[in-house]
């Protein structure tokens, strides 16, 4: 009686750090979306106000401004690089997991290297390449320095989740006539669809929230919703509501793409227990 009493005292203890720790991780969130209701009065208001009158104002100057462009623009760039870093990411990450060749290692190193990168180091260098090629201020450039990032990450995630498939299956498989292509879309792919989701979601966040790059490789075209966030802070102030509805418009994809997928979210963060 005593041990599941200690038992059930732990198991409470833990919850309440979970709640503690969610809410101090969640509240930051919910201050934006609630600031983004607000007027440019209450959201100065001491002590702050918790009720008052909401208003759409802030989001109806968001879309009517250069923010809508920018968004679909970081949308469009971030999907499309989420999309092909899957693609090329788990046909190398399979083949590093699955044959063995010369310098393997060298290389997974080299790829891994190139996600050590900062920005700050490598902006000029990109700036002057994409200038000479008359590719600045396009969503290709964005695209194509963004996959370098994304690349890098999804063959390393990947390759721990292929590392994890019983080689059973897959011979299994072949026995039954499955081709090496086939084997890999119809059996390995499928298995792996957790580690595809976690990796899609981190390569989303990281291209959705990239600025000092898309800061230095775009003009007006192709500037992305990072960098239009930038340019609401002015010297003639900050116009926080916009912001604030900014921010609410730019991260609810994310949060929807996420709470659908969240059962292979979970699965794919306890990766290793699929034998």
């Amino acid at each position: 009686m005593a041990i599941r009493w200690v038992d059930g005292l732990k198991r409470g203890g833990v919850l309440v750090l979970a709640f503690v720790a969610t809410a101090f991780f969640f509240l930051p969130l919910l201050w934006i979306v609630i600031s983004s209701f607000k007027t440019q009065l209450d959201l100065f208001a001491i002590p702050p106000k918790w009720v008052f009158q909401p208003t759409l104002a802030n989001y109806i100057n968001v879309l009517r401004s250069d923010f809508r462009a920018q968004f679909a623009n970081s949308m469009a760039v971030a999907l499309a690089s989420t999309l092909f870093s899957l693609l090329l990411g788990s046909l190398t990450a399979y083949g590093f997991s699955r044959y063995s060749l010369r310098g393997s290692s060298f290389i997974q190193f080299w790829i891994l290297s190139l996600r050590f990168l900062p920005a700050v180091a490598v902006m000029v260098p990109f700036f002057l390449v994409f200038n000479a090629l008359r590719l600045r201020d396009t969503l290709l450039a964005l695209f194509l320095v963004y996959n370098i990032f994304n690349i890098s990450f999804a063959v390393w995630v990947l390759k721990a989740f292929f590392d994890e498939i019983p080689l059973e299956l897959e011979e299994a498989a072949m026995l039954d006539g499955y081709s090496p292509l086939q084997v890999f879309l119809r059996v390995s792919l499928p298995l792996v669809r957790p580690g595809l989701v976690t990796t899609a979601i981190f390569c989303l966040i990281q291209s959705l929230n990239e600025f000092l790059l898309a800061l230095a490789l775009t003009v007006r075209a192709a500037e992305t919703a990072p960098v239009g966030l930038a340019k609401l802070q002015t010297f003639l102030g900050t116009d926080w509501g916009r912001i604030s509805a900014a921010g609410t418009l730019f991260m609810l994809p994310v949060v929807l793409f996420t709470i659908l997928v969240r059962n292979e979210l979970v699965r794919g963060m306890s990766f290793g227990r699929m034998k």
